[in-house]
């Protein structure tokens, strides 16, 4: 596997700070100190694009198809003319 310039840079800095041999019997902190400090340099760096997962958008509810008030108040109206001409028949 090739080494990138970036990996070069790392593991020399590590080398520098810890030395060429790492004993992680004697010392095992040591490595968890490696991956907290150096984890972010070696990582690659995001390409901005969308993130895996996305499905379709979907419409505003603001927008769903249905009555407009105008519509239900004709309805109260007509549903009201029809009780008062049933109320009349019946009290005659």
């Amino acid at each position: 596997m090739a080494v990138s310039d970036r990996e070069r840079r790392v593991v020399q800095q590590i080398i520098r700070e810890h030395g060429p041999i790492l004993d992680l019997i004697a010392h095992p902190e040591v490595l968890v100190e490696i991956i907290r400090k150096w984890a972010f340099d070696l990582v690659e760096v995001p390409d901005g694009g969308l993130p895996g997962g996305v499905g379709p958008v979907n419409p505003p509810t603001s927008h769903v198809e249905g009555p407009e008030l105008e519509d239900v108040l004709k309805a109260i109206l007509a549903v009201g003319r029809k009780v008062d001409k049933i109320s009349r028949r019946l009290g005659d």
